[in-house]
């Protein structure tokens, strides 16, 4: 319904929030589930774990954790790709007050420097391939105090494993039955990393009220079918790929995961598994439009589509309901500062709305603001959107000026984007304010790859934009300004982003040597000048 003033109010809440913490609603709801029952399967192996395995896991490692000294406030970063163990240590962490940081796997040694300095954590929970890049981090950080390893029960390097630090704590009985009692309005559940058009991440803070609000939303029927099994690509560490899986396997069901994306493991997954749901962002939607070997697979257990990250094309939408046999393909729309998806398309699909991500979901109010007058606008009527509720984020940690950056004052988030609603309270995402690449679904701040480019010896200037591809949605492309009589090519500034930066900023979209960045007076890059002068190549 419209509020007072153009103020678009979501669906009125089924059920009002719960007043605990987070950690007692996934015990109690693991508790309460078919104990042998197989919660997440892992699609490359076939391996799986139960709902009781993972609770005795996670109380089992929350338990050495107290008893090891971890408590409230501790900051525990995890950083894996996607695996089986990957939640015995974020649930364990939330249980006992702690904060969890989800870290990509991929960062470099200059990403991750970046972002541990931020997070401070004393314990970083890890796989096996990644524990000699976190003990170089532990060597020259004097926070980190412990390296346990995730996948594999003995331990590497200087890493203890998992298996060996819960043995070394506990006496094997498991004793978890209260929480350690938080303010669930303020106190953190999660650190998430978020890009910002400024460069490096930021860490975003995410309460327990917030995830509690997530775990009604998807408790909603309105919004999400229950007793399905689904399939999540988007990485864990990234708030599509965790909110999918972690509030998924405690709501709707089994959830199977790949590590990599590898057509033939995706499709034979969705068929032997009889996927009903699948998590996607779109460049996977493309892929499945134009794989060439799409009926060699039996699909038809298919019957829904969310597809998030990015932008759906009205062409690929319809393409995919046509190979699928689908009534419909729902876009959501989110970011890591409102926790997950904040708005869905509706899961009927009796109003069919090409190129919306949908109606506001529960327990959020959205409003379309003039970012020069700072007006509310009505509908039809293009501006900045803007989100209040409880899934917006308290805030980025330890970053008081970019938190008050990121509301208006009277508490409305400014999400960078810009966009409309028509009479009937659907919204279109239309543009960014933010100069964000969107790769893959991944956030690329152009910022950070011309501050890397700036300190080779041989660039003198650079901008960074995103071109278009279909496959990927948007590609990194540099313009550089090299010193006079360089030699520099093209390949020798793709391979220095390559070798400093993770893969999904790396200009792919490619580099061309230029006389001068346009600027403008006060000595800001024209981003619009340069998408211009691309078209032109």
């Amino acid at each position: 319904m419209l509020g007072n003033g153009p103020v678009i109010y979501g669906l009125d809440p089924l059920e009002p929030l719960p007043n605990i913490s987070f950690g007692e609603i996934i015990y109690q709801t693991l508790k309460d589930k078919p104990k042998n029952q197989p919660i997440l399967i892992n699609g490359h192996s076939g391996k799986k774990i139960t709902y009781s395995e993972l609770l005795e896991k996670s109380c089992l490692l929350a338990d050495a954790l107290i008893s090891y000294g971890y408590g409230p406030n501790t900051v525990m970063a995890i950083s894996s790709k996607n695996s089986l163990e990957y939640y015995y240590p974020l649930i364990a962490a939330i249980f006992i007050g702690a904060v969890a940081a989800p870290l990509n796997n991929d960062y470099t040694n200059i990403e991750l420097n970046h972002v541990l300095n931020i997070f401070k954590p004393r314990v970083i929970f890890c796989s096996k391939d990644l524990v000699q890049k976190f003990m170089k981090q532990k060597s020259e950080k004097e926070f980190i105090e412990k390296i346990i390893v995730i996948d594999t029960e003995e331990s590497v390097f200087e890493g203890e494993s998992l298996k060996h630090f819960i043995a070394g704590n506990v006496n094997g009985s498991m004793k978890l039955t209260v929480y350690r009692p938080v303010d669930i309005k303020a106190h953190p559940a999660f650190l998430m990393c978020s890009s910002g058009t400024t460069g490096l991440p930021k860490a975003v803070m995410l309460t327990h009220q917030n995830l509690n609000t997530l775990f009604m939303q998807f408790k909603d029927s309105r919004i999400l079918g229950h007793d399905v099994i689904s399939l999540c690509l988007p990485p864990f560490f990234h708030v599509y790929g965790l909110g999918s899986t972690l509030i998924g396997m405690l709501v709707s069901g089994p959830i199977v995961f790949l590590h990599h994306f590898e057509g033939n493991s995706f499709l034979k997954s969705i068929e032997e598994y009889k996927v009903n749901r699948l998590f996607l962002v779109p460049p996977l939607v493309v892929y499945l439009t134009k794989c060439p070997f799409l009926k060699n697979f039996d699909l038809s257990s298919i019957t829904e589509v969310i597809c998030g990250a990015a932008p759906l094309k009205e062409s690929t939408e319809r393409d995919i309901k046509e190979k699928l046999n689908l009534k419909v393909v729902r876009q959501v729309y989110g970011l890591t500062e409102t926790s997950y998806a904040v708005m869905y398309s509706d899961k009927d699909g009796k109003k069919w709305k090409p190129g919306s991500s949908g109606r506001v979901g529960p327990y959020i109010q959205f409003a379309v603001r003039n970012p020069d007058t700072g007006k509310f606008l009505g509908p039809n009527e293009s501006g900045e959107i803007c989100i209040k509720g409880d899934m917006v984020m308290k805030g980025y940690y330890d970053n008081l000026e970019a938190t008050e950056n990121a509301f208006t004052d009277n508490g409305w988030l400014r999400t960078g984007d810009i966009g409309y609603y028509d009479e009937e309270e659907y919204f279109y995402i239309t543009d960014r304010i933010k100069e964000l690449i969107k790769y893959k679904g991944f956030q690329v701040a152009p910022a950070e790859l011309e501050a890397l480019l700036l300190t080779h010896e041989d660039i003198i200037d650079t901008g960074v934009i995103g071109v278009p591809d279909e496959r990927a949605g948007e590609l990194p492309f540099a313009f550089v300004v090299k010193k006079q009589n360089s030699l520099l090519c093209a390949k020798e500034v793709q391979s220095f982003v390559e070798n400093n930066l993770s893969h999904q900023k790396w200009l792919r979209g490619g580099v061309i040597f230029v006389d001068s960045i346009p600027k403008t007076a006060s000595g800001k890059i024209l981003r619009k000048e340069l998408r211009i002068l691309f078209q032109k190549l």
